[in-house]
């Protein structure tokens, strides 16, 4: 998606890693926490936590190179399915599991929150 975007233009592939960014900070501390929790030694959390950012730079690498002679049709294809899955992901995963519990509604509230600040990102940057 990153690398996709940075062949049709540099700045929306800076907004979709920024718009990435807030959502892998919080799995990286849950399993930093998960890791300390199997008493995992503290430089090894540390040099895991640093490999999870391994195939990110991957992945973005390939889909840049991948796609950058492709028409633009491509690549705005690609960009839309992968969007497709991103959102199939959240209704079906994400949105269920904020309606549970006691904090339903202010896990409602980050949700949307979450969506107007990619939102907000995506039109102000």
């Amino acid at each position: 998606m990153i690398g996709t975007g940075s062949t049709i233009d540099l700045s929306l592939g800076l907004v979709l890693a920024l718009g990435q960014t807030p959502a892998d900070i919080p799995e990286g501390f849950a399993t930093i926490a998960t890791f300390k929790a199997q008493n995992i030694a503290r430089s090894t959390r540390i040099l895991l936590s640093l490999s999870f950012a391994v195939p990110i730079f991957l992945g973005a690498t390939l889909g840049y190179w991948a796609v950058r002679g492709s028409s633009e049709v491509v690549k705005f294809g690609l960009l839309a399915f992968t969007a497709g899955i991103l959102l199939t992901i959240v209704i079906e995963e994400i949105v269920p599991e904020a309606h549970r519990g006691k904090e339903a509604e202010l896990a409602a509230l980050a949700l949307v929150s979450g969506f107007a600040l990619f939102g907000f990102i995506t039109v102000y940057l």
